[in-house]
């Protein structure tokens, strides 16, 4: 699949409702399979294309979004010990190292893009999410 087939109804996130209860939707965009149980040399070699393809994403989302943040998540992942921060940003602290970041500001919403590599019991996956929530 071409990264414009992939990409064509991510415009669409930004004025889709969200979820029952939720400020917030995920997509997933890619997901490993199998990496659970893999050599943990295999991971960090999948882990590395994972970014790579969040690198080919963000250039492709800048495109109709315009140049994105880049912001780590590690302050708020401490945070999340004393604080009540709020979903999605507690969740992805606890799943990604770092996020490009967009306002989509005719929607009064926030895309997010970062790959969710940090629990090793978990498969590693591309996320794309759009929220409501500021970040904090």
């Amino acid at each position: 699949m071409s990264p414009d087939q992939h990409f064509a109804g991510i415009d669409l996130l930004g004025t889709q409702a969200f979820p029952a209860q939720q400020r917030y939707i995920t997509a997933e965009l890619a997901t490993s399979v199998g990496l659970t149980t893999q050599d943990p040399a295999e991971r960090i070699t999948a882990a590395g294309r994972f970014h790579d393809d969040k690198e080919d994403a963000a250039r492709t989302l800048a495109e109709g979004w315009g140049e994105p943040g880049h912001i780590g998540l590690q302050t708020i992942r401490v945070r999340t010990a004393t604080e009540e921060i709020p979903e999605p940003w507690a969740r992805l602290s606890l799943t990604m190292g770092d996020v490009y970041l967009w306002e989509l500001t005719a929607y009064g919403r926030w895309a997010v893009l970062g790959v969710a590599d940090l629990d090793p019991d978990d498969e590693i996956q591309l996320l794309l999410v759009v929220t409501d929530v500021d970040p904090p």
